[in-house]
């Protein structure tokens, strides 16, 4: 029995790696995408209270503008390339906590585990932004 579980455990390894499971990160073929993916993401679940309106804007965060996005927030970064754990962005949207959630609780929605893992996937990957995308409005 335990001969077997030293060659299962690496085989599964190696064919999730291989055939772009879960948990296969950096692969050219699994690239996010901020455009198609991760700014459908932020326009639907950030926006409203961290985008173009002033007026609702909380946090004096916008996440629809690059510069602001990726802005350091006194002393710890909001995107982190490279760094989802570093992140305040990923932090927020992944934590457990309640109080830290984002969005929080009282907007009545939350983010799915396949949306929490495609920012985080985006992150880790570097988080390219395209330059042409949140110009300063």
């Amino acid at each position: 029995m335990r001969a077997c579980r030293l060659f299962t455990v690496p085989l599964a390894l190696f064919a999730a790696g291989w055939s772009g499971a879960p948990g296969a990160h950096g692969q050219d073929g699994d690239r996010v995408d901020y455009v198609t993916q991760v700014r459908p993401i932020l326009e639907s679940f950030c926006y409203e209270c961290h985008g173009e309106d002033r007026t609702r804007r909380e946090a004096d965060l916008r996440l629809d503008i690059k510069e602001n996005a990726f802005a350091d927030l006194g002393g710890y970064p909001n995107i982190a390339p490279g760094d989802p754990d570093d992140s305040e962005l990923y932090i927020r949207v992944s934590s457990e906590f309640a109080e830290m959630r984002m969005p929080p609780y009282e907007a009545g929605t939350q983010l799915t585990d396949e949306q929490i893992e495609t920012i985080r996937l985006w992150i880790e990957q570097g988080a390219e932004w395209p330059e042409e995308e949140g110009a300063d409005n």
